[in-house]
């Protein structure tokens, strides 16, 4: 019952409570202010519409306000505004508080947390547009709000202490405060995670959350799946709106990013492929690079995925993959071996970290007895041999495995173009070396970005 209580008190609080809005918003309507009489609804409507807490709050007003039997819900900014006037508009949100004057300049950090949200906020509106757009949605009004109010309780919730310290914490669910403040239920159904499914609210699930899930990562599979339902809604080649994506987002961040920290143009540098130079730092390295050995293995992962969605060849996917296992996760030996089925053999093709003259530049394994790499060639399957399961399964290795290489801790995954196996992965610390379950989580997700991209050039050969 006390989180119930909470969610209700936080609830509460922002029932009616003005909402703060960006200095950049109000600073552009005190300039129309001054025009008032030659100002067009639509250019109101366009400061509103990148202001999340601005259009939370247009929204809120006049979806709240006392209504004849005659009255209708509002879902489009620029007809809000036509019902409540221009200029008393303008007079209205001239004079509202900012997140500027209570954030800062003390709470700087937290104030870049929420001019992150909004930049956010404002992708996923560009994207839901976009997207609609191309399903020819006749109500994009409803669209556009539904994506700019998508994160409004993460911004409430950065907001609330800096208006009452004593604020409720605990932030309720955005769809029981879009219920409360009485929002077109068009908005609440394309919000509302448990609505009833329709193309427009399944496309609008898939686009809008892509504004926060690509800064995990271009390869992780969340993003992949939100594409892939897009171009099942839309009927149209996942190719198509990979490329959609892409310029979409670079024309965001020409827009947004000039003098921005958080947009700037380099951020999309990655999706285009081919390698791009490294800036060179002027801070001193840290003792813990951990961060810095991230950064790489998601640049090295990135370019394996870019790779797939741009058709690259088997040579340059299979060298990108090398590369995130050598660069990005600091394996030391690895080798891609390739099936080959008339000796019933597997035969090293790309090999990395060993010296011309190792065995493992020449590796061969024969497939005509049973062990764990045979196994392995059964489906996709990976392998993690360890010091913990190291006696179950070393009686059940290829000879020349344990004779050429010697490595008592590697993993190895199988490597499949739809139901064939092409070959195999395998990749160590070194003789000595411990591959620990970090390296053996993201070397299976590389393994996986190789066959994914593999397969996709096999059917853009194939066409």
């Amino acid at each position: 019952m006390a989180n119930v209580k909470s969610i209700a008190d936080w609830l509460q609080f922002w029932e009616r409570r003005a909402i703060p809005v960006l200095q950049e918003s109000r600073n552009q309507i005190m300039g129309m202010l001054r025009r008032a009489e030659i100002i067009r609804p639509t250019e109101v409507a366009e400061v509103v519409s990148r202001d999340p807490l601005l259009t939370a709050q247009v929204l809120r007003m006049i979806n709240q306000r006392q209504r004849t039997s005659l009255s209708s819900d509002v879902v489009a900014i620029e007809a809000a505004i036509m019902l409540i006037g221009v200029t008393p508009f303008l007079e209205r949100f001239a004079r509202a508080q900012t997140v500027e004057s209570l954030m800062l300049p003390t709470h700087q950090a937290e104030y870049g947390n929420l001019l992150k949200l909004v930049l956010e906020a404002r992708l996923a509106r560009r994207l839901a547009s976009f997207y609609a757009n191309k399903r020819f949605d006749a109500k994009l009004g409803e669209i556009q709000a539904a994506a700019m109010l998508s994160n409004i309780v993460d911004l409430l919730s950065i907001l609330a202490p800096f208006l009452d310290e004593k604020a409720p914490t605990h932030a309720g669910d955005v769809a029981d405060l879009l219920s409360l403040w009485q929002m077109p239920e068009p908005i609440q159904t394309l919000i509302r995670k448990d609505a009833e499914p329709s193309t427009r609210s399944v496309l609008q699930h898939a686009v809008v959350p892509l504004a926060r899930l690509l800064d995990k990562g271009w390869w992780q599979d969340d993003v992949q799946q939100k594409l892939t339902t897009t171009a099942a809604v839309l009927n149209l080649p996942f190719e198509d709106i990979w490329h959609f994506l892409i310029r979409q987002l670079l024309a965001f961040t020409r827009k947004e990013g000039r003098g921005n920290p958080l947009y700037t143009p380099a951020r999309w540098l990655a999706m285009l492929p081919g390698e791009w130079p490294r800036p060179v730092s002027k801070v001193t390295p840290r003792a813990d690079s951990t961060v810095l050995e991230k950064d790489v293995l998601a640049e090295r992962m990135q370019a394996l995925h870019l790779a797939g969605v741009q058709g690259a060849p088997t040579n340059q996917v299979m060298t990108l993959a090398v590369r995130a296992l050598s660069e990005g996760l600091a394996m030391q030996r690895i080798a891609f071996t390739l099936l080959m089925a008339a000796e019933n053999s597997l035969r090293a093709r790309y090999v990395q970290g060993v010296a011309p003259t190792d065995p493992l530049q020449n590796l061969r394994i024969s497939l005509e007895k049973q062990h764990v790499l045979t196994k392995l060639l059964q489906k996709p399957q990976s392998f993690w041999l360890n010091s913990a399961n190291y006696a179950q399964f070393s009686p059940h290795l290829p000879i020349e495995l344990v004779e050429q290489v010697g490595a008592k801790s590697f993993c190895a995954m199988s490597i499949f173009v739809g139901d064939k196996p092409v070959g195999l992965i395998y990749a160590d610390c070194g003789l000595l070396g411990e591959v620990t379950d970090f390296h053996y989580q993201h070397f299976k997700q590389i393994c996986l970005l190789a066959s994914k991209a593999l397969a996709h050039n096999a059917r853009r050969t194939s066409v």
